[in-house]
Order: structure tokens, then sequence, then C-alpha cells
């Protein structure tokens, strides 16, 4: 039984941790996200009156929000799946604590 628990803290650790990672990455995509918004700004303030580049840059704009839009989706889906992990370890290390404290009790 103190094996299990070991090898659920073990999972938890990691667990952690790739939640950590995740935050980091979406902290970075938000961050370049905010780049990219700028950047697309002021190159479609100076290429205004310029019709063809104009036409260009927002195609380019829609491409980059089109992969921004897949990218925030690949990230929720990430996180959604290690909170469950998380909770889902959590709910094994409970049933593992109780069933150590119901052999305890049979002692």
């Amino acid at each position: 039984m103190n094996q299990k628990l070991q090898n659920v803290f073990k999972e938890q650790d990691r667990n952690q941790s790739a939640i950590q990672t995740q935050e980091h990455a979406e902290a970075d995509f938000h961050e370049w996200r905010n780049r990219s918004n700028r950047l697309f700004n002021r190159i479609l303030e100076a290429w205004h009156g310029d019709r063809e580049l104009s036409h260009f840059f927002m195609n380019m704009r829609q491409e980059a929000q089109h992969i921004e839009r897949k990218l925030t989706f690949e990230l929720e889906n990430q996180k959604e799946t290690l909170l469950k992990e998380r909770r889902d370890l959590s709910d094994l290390e409970d049933d593992l604590s109780y069933q150590q404290q119901q052999l305890v009790r049979e002692v």
C-alpha cells in the first residue's frame, strides 16, 4: 500500500511539473500573440496607403489569427487534461489513504 501511495505522489509531482510547464507555455503564447498583434497593427498603419501590400498583410494577419485560435484550443485541451489528471490522482490518493487506514484498524 505504501508503494502505491509513493507512486501516486511521484505522479502528482510529475503532473504538477507538467502543469507549471503548460502555464509557462500559455504565458509565452500570450506574449507572442500580443507582440504579433502590435507588429501587424504597425505594419498596417505604415502600409495602409498601398492597397496591394495592405491586402497582403491583412491575409497574413488572418493566417496568424487562425494559427492563434488553433494553438489556443490545443493549450486549453492540454490544460483540461492535466487538471483532470490532477483531480484523478488526488482521488486515487484519497482512496489509497482510506484503504491504508482500514488496514491499520484491522491490525
